[in-house]
């Protein structure tokens, strides 16, 4: 339920320090938690369920890299530290959390060893971590609001490799993952991006290329962007063909599907634009693809997210040197429209780190970081789907070096972002912040 601010609230946000709330449209942004501590804080990872409860987890370098987590009810405080994963084999281990719309939350993280995963049914403790995926890395983890997930990695595939595939395991809402299962295999081949819709649909986007090697090294040339498909029910995975290409470099490719299972991929063409292609519900042919942004001179990687109605939003970092801002688009899967960009970041002119999330009833979070003479974290807020975006807020306290790690948000408009920086002791610390309609 929507609570809208008094004069009298107003009044005090508006005099307050970051010691106090953070106003945000009729909305508030809390002080900022110190998050990991007895270490050094790295690679955070968060998730929001429907109710707000939210979940956080992290890489805390002790004596040994450990995998830690914390959790924080709806209406109340940040708990204490839970380590569910408390020797890892190395130190760049990137985890990622998904919460399901009822609180089911699983993570999926990598070390020397392979894919780790582990799940924390709603309102209990994390599961003991399984090695989901032994020698595996770069897992590519996607989840809907019902707990269906999907992991996808390349194995091979490279400049100098004679073979390649990227594979697939998945898990049904409430069940157990699947044996590793080829999702397609040929000489140089890789892996974009996954999506997955509300209703089970996995697309997995990659590329095919050409490699000439010489052993001072590989020159790569005509990669061709493919998408494949499998539609809940069913086992077997259906190759779009080629989409794009073939062309001097990678496509980018990122992909979102609504909850009937239409799809849309946006990719970078040969003329260097964002451009955007749809498939139906049921799969079959996709669309020609329609230009979305002309030359956005953006860094990659950028975001693509849809919601359960199909409305999509593409997000990215615009480069205009020597300034730099955060931009979004709006669009529709089903007709393949897109508006004009937005800037999301107001007056920033140093914008770098941007990151994004969309909840399945249409709300949005995006935060960044504003690289000025007084680095700070900026974040914003969009209450629907076909809403405007709020005004930047800072949502970060003092600190050096910092950095935004991680956004989630979900449909009743609540939010969370974690961002990193160095403390008065110079230990990389975690901090967190949690926004409230």
């Amino acid at each position: 339920m929507l609570i809208r601010i008094g004069v009298t609230t107003r009044l005090v946000c508006i005099a307050a320090t970051l010691l106090a709330r953070l106003c945000a449209q009729n909305g508030a942004w809390t002080p900022p938690v110190v998050l990991s501590t007895g270490g050094q804080g790295w690679e955070a990872a968060a998730a929001i369920d429907a109710d707000g409860n939210s979940v956080a987890l992290w890489d805390e370098r002790t004596t040994q890299d450990q995998l830690w987590s914390r959790s924080k009810p709806s209406a109340g405080s940040w708990g204490p530290v839970a380590e569910f994963n408390p020797a890892l084999q190395t130190v760049s281990v990137y985890p990622a959390v998904r919460t399901s719309a009822a609180g089911f939350a699983t993570a999926v993280w990598s070390d020397q060893s392979g894919v780790w995963t582990a799940n924390r049914p709603s309102g209990s403790n994390w599961n003991p971590s399984q090695l989901l995926i032994p020698g595996a890395s770069s897992p590519i983890f996607v989840m809907n609001s019902l707990g269906d997930a999907a992991v996808v990695w390349t194995v091979g595939g490279g400049p100098r490799a004679t073979s390649g595939s990227v594979m697939v395991v998945q898990r049904p809402a409430g069940g157990a993952w699947t044996a590793q299962r080829i999702v397609t295999s040929g000489v140089h081949v890789i892996a974009d991006q996954a999506g997955i819709g509300a209703d089970g649909a996995v697309v997995v986007v990659w590329e095919t290329y050409n490699a000439t090697c010489t052993k001072y090294g590989c020159a790569l040339s005509a990669y061709a962007l493919h998408a494949s498909r499998q539609n809940p029910g069913t086992s077997s995975w259906v190759d779009s063909g080629s989409l794009l290409g073939p062309d001097r470099t990678a496509h980018q490719a990122r992909v979102a599907l609504d909850s009937i299972g239409e799809a849309v991929v946006v990719a970078v063409n040969s003329a260097g634009n964002f451009a955007a292609a749809t498939q139906g519900s049921a799969g079959g042919a996709w669309s020609t693809f329609k230009t979305v942004v002309a030359n956005p001179q953006a860094l990659t990687p950028f975001d693509l997210e849809s919601d359960d109605a199909g409305q999509v939003s593409l997000v990215y970092e615009f480069i205009s040197y020597p300034n730099s801002q955060a931009l979004a688009v709006s669009g529709s899967v089903g007709a393949n429209t897109w508006s004009s960009p937005v800037a999301l970041s107001g007056s920033d002119t140093s914008v770098s780190q941007v990151h994004f999330a969309l909840a399945p009833g249409g709300a949005a979070v995006a935060v960044w970081l504003q690289n000025s003479a007084t680095p700070v974290i900026h974040a914003a807020i969009r209450t629907t789907a076909t809403g405007a975006w709020g005004n930047p807020i800072t949502v970060s306290g003092q600190g050096s070096y910092l950095a935004p790690e991680a956004a989630a948000a979900n449909s009743s408009g609540d939010a969370i972002v974690i961002y990193s920086g160095y403390d008065a002791a110079s230990v990389h610390t975690e901090y967190v912040t949690n926004y409230h309609p």
